[in-house]
């Protein structure tokens, strides 16, 4: 499975623009993200998106689409709880 293609536009557009490293990506605010020039909403959904996968050490899952999570943070996205949480 490969790189989606957008994931690997906005990953160039970052690298273009000097944001080059994991620490240069999450520092990014949501000013930073908005100043670059052309910037989409669907660009701005990955490098959120990409700035979460760095902090839980998952880049390499989110950018080959991988489904690397676990049962237990699959039932906490799905509605917050953990499997003996009620409803």
């Amino acid at each position: 499975m490969g790189m989606d293609r957008q994931i690997t536009k906005t990953l160039t557009r970052l690298i273009d623009n000097g944001t080059d490293t994991e620490k240069k990506i999450t520092a990014l605010s949501i000013q930073d993200i908005l100043s670059l020039p052309g910037i989409t909403v669907a660009e701005i959904h990955i490098i959120t998106e990409l700035q979460d996968a760095i902090k839980k050490h998952k880049v390499i899952s989110y950018i080959s689409g991988g489904a690397d999570e676990t049962k237990e943070e699959v039932k906490e996205m799905n509605y917050g709880g953990t499997e003996n949480d009620e409803y």
